[in-house]
């Protein structure tokens, strides 16, 4: 299961982040991590259930405890290769929307993106 070794590596980008911007704005830490987005390649051999399942497993104890993985899906950029339309696929159905041709062409993914943190940060009283 590979979506273990992802969801490992998503954290320590996440909790490296807020270390690092603990670091540089010590009057407004953040305190938690609230929601991180990623972007999911089409073709990416992982199970959004248990990539999702992984985090919160992973996440316990941690600044991620109780946060929600969202998880977008990328559009694969394709050309057909018999009449030459390039378009994007949203859903794995690999077949060409102009002529019917399953014969396209397609490079990229399979990625998994960490696109954004939402965060909690403590409340400085300037008063």
């Amino acid at each position: 299961m590979h979506e273990a070794s992802l969801v490992q590596g998503l954290l320590d980008m996440a909790l490296k982040a807020v270390e690092e911007h603990n670091a540089a704005h010590p009057d407004n830490r953040a305190l938690r991590i609230q929601e991180i987005t990623c972007e999911l390649g089409l073709i990416a051999c992982v199970e959004a259930q248990t990539l999702t399942a992984c985090f919160e497993l992973f996440a316990e104890g941690s600044l991620a405890e109780g946060a929600t993985l969202t998880l977008n899906t990328a559009p694969l950029a394709c050309r057909c290769e018999n009449c030459g339309h390039a378009f994007s696929l949203t859903q794995r159905r690999f077949v060409c929307p102009a002529c019917g041709s399953e014969n396209i062409h397609f490079n990229g993914g399979h990625g998994l993106t960490l696109q954004s943190l939402r965060v909690e940060s403590e409340e400085t009283d300037h008063a």
